[in-house]
């Protein structure tokens, strides 16, 4: 038997090192049962390179499925932040509307009020100033009569 480690050990030379320790039967490299553990080895083997490929290509799958979730989520958050957006400035855009017209009103109600305080006090000037000429004119007709 080879007593070396590692890969320079044949698998056959261990089946059969562990054959006779463990059973305590003596086979050789041509005994059939080997053949059975070759075969199960190449089976195995073949089974192993499937999954490996089939785990690879699900792999694959899933980061391009990955990717096409990643892009539909970022196209949605890019349409909602433009629907928010849109939403933000069409409620700006009204209070906007509402607080000038608000201004106006606030405005033409002040004019009014102004309009009505000058004719108001336009009146009193007239009356004022007829008052002052009726007084002349008794003023004057007193220093006439008088004199």
């Amino acid at each position: 038997m080879n007593e070396n480690t590692g890969k320079d050990r044949d698998p056959l030379d261990e089946i059969i090192r562990e054959v006779a320790i463990r059973h305590g039967y003596a086979i050789g490299r041509d005994d059939p049962i080997l053949m059975t553990y070759t075969i199960n080895q190449q089976v195995m083997e073949a089974a192993a390179r499937i999954q490996h490929t089939v785990l690879e290509k699900h792999l694959r799958d899933m980061e391009e499925m990955a990717a096409r979730l990643e892009d539909q989520a970022a196209g949605q958050l890019n349409r909602v932040l433009r629907e928010a957006m849109e939403s933000v400035r069409l409620a700006m855009r009204q209070e906007a509307e509402n607080l000038f017209s608000q201004q106006r009103r606030q405005g033409e109600a002040l004019n009014r009020q102004m309009m009505q305080d000058f004719l108001q006090w336009q009146r009193l000037a007239g009356f004022s100033t007829l008052i002052s000429l009726l007084a002349l004119a008794a003023a004057v007709t007193l220093l006439w009569s008088v004199g």
